[in-house]
C-alpha cells in the first residue's frame, strides 16, 4: 500500500532494561600476614540523555507513526566505563515483541542501532557485542516505517521493545588468534555501511617487511559475510608512498578494482581503533587492541 495512513489508535511502549554482570574472577590467597588486597573497580552504568540510570517504559513514540515517515530518533542512552579497571565487553541488544512486532519477522517497522565511533554514528548489528574504546560509549535508537503492501493490517497495533544492555568482565586478551572489536566498512561514497563483530584477525610483516592484516569472517552468514566476506590489507611502497591496499572476498570496488589509500590517511588517534579513511565517506574501521598496539608500534 503506497498511502499514507493516519494511526490515531497506533502507539508503541518501549521498554528500556539495564542489566550488569562480572564474573567473579577476583580470588587471592597469602600465607603472610597485615597485606593489604583491593579487588580491582567493576563499575559500569547505562544512562539516558539526562544522565540517570536507564529503566522501564523510559521512551514511547507517541501516536505520530504511519507509512512512509521519514525516520525518528526515539532513544538515545551511553554506556559509562567510570572508574572500571578489569576489562570488559558490553552486549547492546534490541528485542521487539507485541502484535506489531509479529514473530514472522513482517513487522513494517524498521528498528536501527547507531554506536558513535571516531566522532562518527554508525549503524550496528540489533545484537552487539563488544570492547569499550572509549570511556563512554554513546548510541541511539531509530524507528522509521516504509511504505509496504500490508500496511494496513497494523493499525491500531501496540509492540513493545526492550534494550538490554550488559557489562561483563572479561580475561585479558590473549593470542593468537585475536578477535576484533566492531568492524565497519563503506566501500563507495553511496554505498551500505556494512557491520560486524568478534571476526578472528591475523596480522603479520611478510617477505618485503610489509604489514599485513587478515580477518576472517568464520561461520558468520550476516550482512557483511555476504556482501564484503574476508579481506586483507595489504601495505606496500609506491611511488615514494606507503599505500595500504583493502581486498574482500564479495565486494566489487574492494575485489578487482582495488581498494587503496595513502598512509597519511589511516586515522589511530583512537585507542584501539585502525581507521582506514579512503575519503570522508569512505573508509574501513577496524576495533583491536592487539591490533592496534601491533600497527602502531611498527612504523
Amino acid at each position: 500500500m503506497k498511502t499514507k495512513l493516519s494511526l490515531s489508535s497506533l502507539a508503541l511502549l518501549l521498554i528500556a532494561t539495564a542489566i550488569f554482570g562480572t564474573v567473579a574472577y577476583f580470588s587471592k590467597s597469602f600465607t603472610s600476614t597485615g597485606n593489604t588486597v583491593q579487588a580491582a573497580k567493576f563499575n559500569v552504568n547505562a544512562v539516558n540523555e539526562s544522565g540517570e540510570t536507564i529503566g522501564d517504559g523510559q521512551f514511547s513514540l507517541g501516536e505520530n507513526f504511519y507509512p512512509g515517515m521519514d525516520p525518528v530518533k526515539v532513544y538515545a542512552f551511553e554506556i559509562q566505563k567510570n572508574d572500571t579497571e578489569v576489562p570488559v565487553t558490553y552486549q547492546v541488544d534490541l528485542i521487539p515483541s507485541g502484535k506489531l512486532f509479529p514473530a514472522n519477522g513482517n513487522s513494517p517497522i524498521v528498528l536501527s542501532l547507531e554506536r558513535k565511533v571516531n566522532g562518527e554514528w554508525k549503524e550496528i548489528d540489533h545484537t552487539s557485542t563488544f570492547k569499550p574504546t572509549v570511556d563512554n560509549e554513546q548510541f541511539r535508537i531509530f524507528a522509521r516505517w516504509p511504505h509496504g503492501d500490508n500496511d494496513i493490517n497494523f493499525q491500531g497495533k501496540t509492540g513493545n521493545l526492550k534494550l538490554k544492555v550488559v557489562a561483563t568482565q572479561v580475561d585479558e586478551e590473549e593470542g593468537p588468534p585475536f578477535y576484533t572489536g566492531s568492524i565497519a566498512f563503506k566501500a563507495t561514497p553511496s554505498g551500505d555501511i556494512r557491520t560486524t563483530a568478534n571476526k578472528e584477525v591475523n596480522f603479520y610483516k611478510n617477505d618485503q617487511g610489509n604489514k599485513v592484516i587478515e580477518v576472517k569472517m568464520g561461520e558468520g552468514n550476516g550482512e557483511f559475510e555476504k556482501k564484503v566476506g574476508n579481506f586483507t590489507i595489504t601495505e606496500s611502497q609506491e611511488g615514494g608512498n606507503t599505500w595500504y591496499k583493502v581486498v574482500t572476498d564479495h565486494e566489487y570496488y574492494a575485489g578487482p578494482k582495488v581498494w587503496k589509500l595513502t598512509a597519511d590517511r589511516v586515522n589511530t588517534s583512537q585507542a584501539g581503533v585502525i581507521d582506514f579513511r579512503k575519503d570522508t565517506n569512505v573508509y574501513l574501521t577496524i576495533e583491536s587492541q592487539q591490533l592496534y598496539k601491533w600497527f602502531t608500534g611498527n612504523k
